[in-house]
């Protein structure tokens, strides 16, 4: 079963990324546009291994894998792309973002406390501590991606046309953090069905829906 949903998660991933090049690459695109992209990529590799492990060795085993640089990876192109590219034409610093900033930690927070639960019952092992290391880029991640979901929009609407995409991607965070947790707790088969259905979806329409966004850029 395992071995079967990683299989469509590299799919759907490579679908994603795929389109992604075709869309973006043939033209020269916003490096933010890039970023995201290479992101989607990172997933489909880190999902291309766990699929070679299932397939070898019918599990992923505790601890670290090379799959988890691709959720690292992935999560750290997101977090480049809207700190990096984005966060200083939004935010100027001033004062007047000072509660957006505040409340944009809610995502971040929720991520330390999903790693704080699954610490406090299975005890700190090689296994809690690197799966706190991807959490740790979820995190930084989550927070731009609330923090631009909820700040007020600058001149143009550069924000608002790319709040789907931010949405999403929070959705993201929250499903790799559910498979994280359903994993350590060992839930019935049917939770992790579901989080890879949805993680599925999410990664199909992942670059669609940014680009109906990144399109209102300039029309």
């Amino acid at each position: 079963m395992y071995l079967y949903l990683s299989l469509a998660l590299t799919v759907c991933a490579g679908i994603g990324f795929a389109y992604g090049l075709y869309r973006f690459f043939q033209d020269e695109s916003a490096l933010y546009v890039r970023m995201i992209i290479f992101g989607v990529g990172c997933a489909m590799l880190g999902r291309l291994f766990e699929t070679l492990l299932f397939l070898v060795n019918g599990e992923l085993g505790s601890g670290f894998n090379v799959g988890m640089l691709g959720i690292i990876g992935s999560f750290l192109f997101f977090f480049s792309a809207n700190y990096g590219q984005m966060d200083s034409i939004v935010d100027d610093g001033s004062v007047k973002y000072r509660k957006t900033r505040i409340i944009s930690f809610a995502a971040p927070l929720v991520v330390v406390a999903i790693w704080c639960v699954i610490a406090a019952t299975r005890g700190i092992d090689e296994s809690t501590v690197w799966v706190g290391v991807e959490m740790l880029f979820v995190a930084l991640a989550s927070y731009y991606h609330l923090k631009h979901l909820i700040i007020d929009d600058v001149s143009f609407g550069l924000i608002r046309s790319i709040r789907s995409y931010n949405l999403l991607s929070l959705v993201y965070a929250l499903l790799c953090m559910s498979e994280v947790l359903v994993e350590c707790f060992n839930l019935p088969t049917v939770c992790i069905v579901i989080v890879y259905i949805l993680e599925c979806i999410v990664l199909l329409v992942f670059v669609p829906v940014l680009e109906r966004g990144v399109k209102k850029w300039t029309t």
